[in-house]
């Protein structure tokens, strides 16, 4: 389990992820309704309007669905970077995807390689509402042999945020690494979260385990599907939790995120 120090890094690093990934319209459906959609993303899935599958929170040169396969890509910042005090004093530009369409419950597959070993990248894949509930799994560049999971839905009673209280840090069953390519899924509904990678079931919360201070902390308003890939470089505390800041001398001009499918099963 991650501890409270862990859990302040989560909470700083993830930050910048949350702010740019609950920008944009959606296009919702109804509030209880899950309708089964899969997506190996065609040239014409994503774009810049709602009328795609996927809305692009980034300009149309921060991502390509050539292939049939979704790249997401950070690019390294212009100019002199100053690396002090263990962050750098400019970030790279990533790319965020969002659905243009919202469900509450059901079972998401994504399909994702990670970029490979770049301390202080994140790639994310995250079911995330308007009211700020998220189901989270996060990819470290600086940790490539384990991916992490984590649950957050704010209460008024809450004193601050809570971002990191119920996250993990999950080993990969078969060995290998975030950059292969693997399947991980959040199997959602009312009463527990199961996070499964190819198949096999690694971590399961249930409603009552999200209890902190006297209140429940378990998403329950309708999500939607959001990608990105984004620079954790700054302030300490995010880089410190991404193991960067990123080291750009080294670090390729563009990092690239990709993910070959996504689809959602709708068992409740």
């Amino acid at each position: 389990m991650i501890s409270r120090s862990f859990g302040y890094l989560v909470l700083v690093g993830s930050l910048c992820w949350r702010c740019l990934a609950a920008q944009g319209p959606v296009v919702s459906r109804s509030a209880s309704q899950c309708e089964p959609f899969e997506s190996s993303f065609a040239p014409g899935d994503v774009s810049g309007n709602t009328d795609t599958s996927f809305l692009a929170l980034t300009p149309s040169g921060s991502y390509s669905t050539s292939d049939h396969k979704l790249q997401l890509y950070l690019e390294r910042p212009q100019g002199k970077i100053t690396t002090k005090n263990g962050v750098n004093d400019k970030l790279g530009e990533g790319a965020t995807v969002n659905s243009t369409f919202t469900f509450l419950y059901g079972r998401v597959t994504y399909t994702i390689a990670a970029p490979p070993v770049v301390s202080g990248v994140v790639t994310a894949a995250i079911l995330i509402a308007d009211e700020g509930d998220e189901v989270d799994v996060e990819l470290l560049g600086g940790d490539p042999s384990h991916w992490q999971t984590n649950v957050y839905a704010p209460n008024p009673k809450d004193q601050g945020p809570l971002w990191g209280v119920f996250g993990e840090i999950e080993d990969y069953p078969d060995g290998g690494d975030g950059s292969q390519s693997h399947e991980y899924t959040v199997d959602w509904n009312a009463e527990r979260i199961v996070w499964s990678v190819d198949g096999q079931s690694i971590r399961t919360i249930t409603k009552g385990g999200t209890e902190k201070n006297g209140a429940l902390h378990y998403p329950s308003h309708p999500t939607r599907l959001s990608l990105g890939i984004w620079d954790a470089s700054s302030p300490v505390g995010t880089a410190q939790w991404a193991k960067g800041p990123i080291d750009w001398s080294n670090a390729p001009e563009r990092i690239t995120a990709t993910i070959t499918k996504v689809s959602l099963e709708c068992p409740y």
